[in-house]
């Protein structure tokens, strides 16, 4: 597959390193063919993760559209094969995922250490109990995050403010519930017994420093999915792995460096809150935290740019939002989808024939592929490693989830800090068996 890089001049403001950053994944998803971008009057969000090399050179690894989300109701049927977030952000990081198992895969079919060397992993120099993966991304790679509009949820709040006709802030017709787990860091005109535990999507958009669930719209059907600026800034503790990469590759180097952003869909005060770890930030009880197994704190910085996605709301593509979502991985290929699967593939269905239809819907993002993935690799390196990660995929995602302690410490610190956080769930399932074919 082509790819297209950017070189870093070697004088290069933070200005210009977000330029050089959005203008690679922008020249990526222009490249891609027609079927993959919005139609006409049609806007969609962009996100992309740009990777550096030592030598300034820019390379987008993944990126992806999108802006829906899986209904709560549906989340159970999924059954690892539906993605539930469909959100750009969100596809970005885990194409991502499948960028790195990719490579994983690669090194891993090298008997030779010289037959496959790639630019952006490499095998683990130094294995140990409390970080046993046989794979780390290299020292000199930089990771580089952009998005064409700002990540919904608390660091846009401001700019919803701003941009609505009637700034009163609507309220959900929900009984109001007492939250003494609600960050301090709330302000709002409203009573705290006033607002609910956690806050629905533009609810409330006065109340700052709160965990969020998509969609924005009151009279989207709901969702425990966490807005993309509660997962970014969870991300700056657990890394951009998931779960099933992280028994591949070590997280300690796998952490966003810098966030690009349009000037236009940037609120400084709104980023600072989200993300940081300042006085005013609600990452601040983190600050300088390390947990076992290569998990650390480690804020990104944010920068803009004044590149314009051609399909951004900005850039007067139109009022329609499309419901088309793009992804494209390098070394993996191309993907349409709507609803969480592959265009043309059905989400559902009955029983055996639902899980039938299912899998052949099911994206290269989706759980299962990636676990799949993760297993297939776990098998080229052998026993030692790691049980073959999780027994070859025996078991329930549920216990593959549980398989690294460490891990969940730090989530549980992170969603202690952000307060009430509502666990998703509801979509646990296994692998069919692994055979020669797959």
């Amino acid at each position: 597959m082509t790819t297209t890089t950017t070189t870093t001049p070697s004088a290069s403001a933070t200005e210009a390193l977000a330029d050089l950053v959005a203008t690679t994944v922008i020249r990526a998803f222009t490249a891609l063919p027609r079927k993959y971008q919005p139609r006409e009057r049609e806007w969609v969000p962009l996100s992309g993760v740009v990777l550096e090399d030592e030598c300034g050179e820019m390379f987008c690894a993944a990126l992806g559209t999108g802006m829906k989300v899986l209904p709560e109701n549906k989340v159970p049927l999924a059954k690892g094969w539906v993605l539930h977030d469909c959100h750009a952000e969100v596809i970005a990081i885990r194409g991502f995922n499948c960028f790195l198992i990719e490579e994983c895969r690669k090194l891993s079919h090298s008997k030779d250490s010289e037959s496959y060397v790639s630019a952006y992993v490499q095998r683990s120099t130094s294995i140990s109990p409390a970080q046993p993966q046989p794979f780390e991304i290299r020292p000199s790679i930089k990771i580089h995050f952009y998005s064409s509009e700002a990540p919904c949820g608390d660091c846009s709040m401001e700019l919803l403010i701003a941009s609505a006709a009637d700034p009163t802030p609507w309220v959900p017709t929900v009984p109001a519930v007492p939250t003494p787990s609600t960050p301090t860091t709330i302000s709002s005109t409203l009573t705290s017994t006033a607002v609910p535990p956690h806050l629905r999507g533009r609810g409330y958009f006065s109340s700052l420093g709160a965990v969020r669930t998509k969609p924005g719209r009151a009279d989207s059907p709901p969702t425990h999915s966490k807005s993309c600026s509660d997962k970014l800034s969870l991300r700056c503790c657990i890394s951009l792995l998931l779960t099933p990469a992280s028994l591949l590759l070590s997280p300690a180097r796998a952490y966003i460096d810098t966030l690009v952003l349009p000037l236009a869909a940037y609120s400084t005060s709104g980023c600072a809150r989200a993300f940081g770890a300042a006085e005013t930030g609600r990452m601040a009880p983190l600050l300088g935290r390390e947990w076992g197994g290569g998990y650390k704190f480690a804020p990104f910085e944010v920068a803009t740019t004044t590149r314009e996605f051609a399909f951004s709301r900005r850039a007067g593509a139109g009022p329609n939002a499309c419901n088309l979502v793009a992804v494209k991985v390098a070394g993996r290929g191309e993907e349409v989808l709507i609803g969480g699967v592959l265009q043309g593939r059905k989400a559902f269905g009955g029983d055996v024939v639902g899980d039938r239809e299912r899998e052949k819907a099911g994206s290269m993002l989706c759980k299962a592929r990636i676990w799949r993935a993760v297993v297939e690799v776990g098998v080229l390196l052998g026993a030692g490693a790691a049980g073959v990660l999780v027994n070859g995929g025996s078991g329930s995602y549920a216990q593959l989830k549980s398989a690294s302690p460490e891990r969940a410490v730090v989530k549980r610190d992170v969603r202690t800090a952000l307060g009430a956080w509502i666990r998703t769930g509801g979509d646990d399932f296994s692998l069919p068996p692994l055979t020669p074919a797959t």
